[in-house]
């Protein structure tokens, strides 16, 4: 696991898992702190294959939200065909499932899940990520081993990324607009086009504009619901950072501005009225 930044605490917990798995774990931690890579390469070590090769590996099975971010009870079934058919390889764990993002999981697609879970296939580890574990069923929760991943601070991942030949100034930026998420901090730095890279912009832009200024572009974002997501997305990563420092009426304000970001988000994500939510944020920030 070189190849990923994880705060020692994590670190010792996944160690341990690795040497002594279990037929399922939740890894729970916010978005874009590396959670998806982090369940690939854990599969991986269970497995016993080649590091960065899970995707090609015949006896996988990932599962992720459609569009309308939800996972149905059609997918779940769909595993129950999958976990059914006979794999040859004879080792103590021989297949692996992967649900990204879970409390996307519908209510009957948890149920589903749930019998998997108190009758596990044999040979098989299944492993969720979940930003919020509390919209999975508790008894899922009781099911699953958890490890919820702490952020590494700013001195391991400015060592890690400068280790890949990024520059200071680079480090510096992307971390004060990711919330020093390492995982969303890879993403932005590998790709200049990064879709955050325009939402970082438009989060700077309202926060330097009068409420009037704002409210004209309510409608505007309106019309672009990933940028309106990725925007109150960068909106908490900014209020993160800018809390580690602010002290007295500057950290009233980036509280109000985390908080007012994180209502948008949810709201926006579980498909609420966009103008009346993000009307809210304007009014807010």
């Amino acid at each position: 696991m070189n190849d990923l930044v994880i705060h020692q605490s994590s670190a010792d917990i996944i160690d341990s898992f690795i040497k002594q798995p279990s037929h399922a774990l939740l890894i729970v931690g916010p978005s874009g702190i590396g959670k998806q890579s982090l369940a690939d390469s854990i599969a991986e070590a269970v497995l016993a294959i080649t590091p960065a090769t899970i995707d090609s590996y015949a006896y996988v099975k990932k599962i992720r939200p459609t569009e309308k971010n939800t996972i149905s009870i059609d997918e779940i079934r769909q595993l129950e065909r999958f976990l059914s058919l006979r794999v040859p390889l004879k080792k103590d764990f021989n297949r692996a499932v992967i649900i990204q993002d879970a409390h996307a999981l519908s209510l009957e697609a948890q149920n589903a899940l749930l019998k998997m879970l108190e009758e596990p296939p044999s040979g098989t580890i299944i492993i969720l990520t979940t930003k919020h574990s509390q919209a999975l069923l508790p008894t899922i929760r009781s099911r699953v081993q958890s490890i919820n991943l702490t952020r590494p601070n700013k001195k391991q991942i400015n060592s890690f990324f400068e280790g890949k030949d990024y520059s200071r100034d680079s480090i510096d930026r992307t971390y004060a607009v990711s919330g020093g998420l390492p995982g969303l901090m890879s993403s932005m730095l590998s790709d200049t086009d990064h879709p955050l890279t325009s939402a970082t912009s438009y989060a700077r832009e309202l926060l330097g504009s009068t409420i009037y200024e704002r409210l004209l572009k309510v409608d505007e974002l309106t019309k672009q619901r990933q940028l309106a997501l990725d925007t109150t997305s960068i909106l908490q990563q900014m209020s993160h950072i800018s809390l580690q420092t602010a002290s007295g009426s500057r950290a009233l304000k980036w509280q109000s501005i985390l908080k007012a970001s994180y209502g948008a988000h949810e709201g926006l994500s579980n498909n609420g009225n966009s103008k009346l939510i993000l009307t809210k944020l304007m009014l807010s920030l």
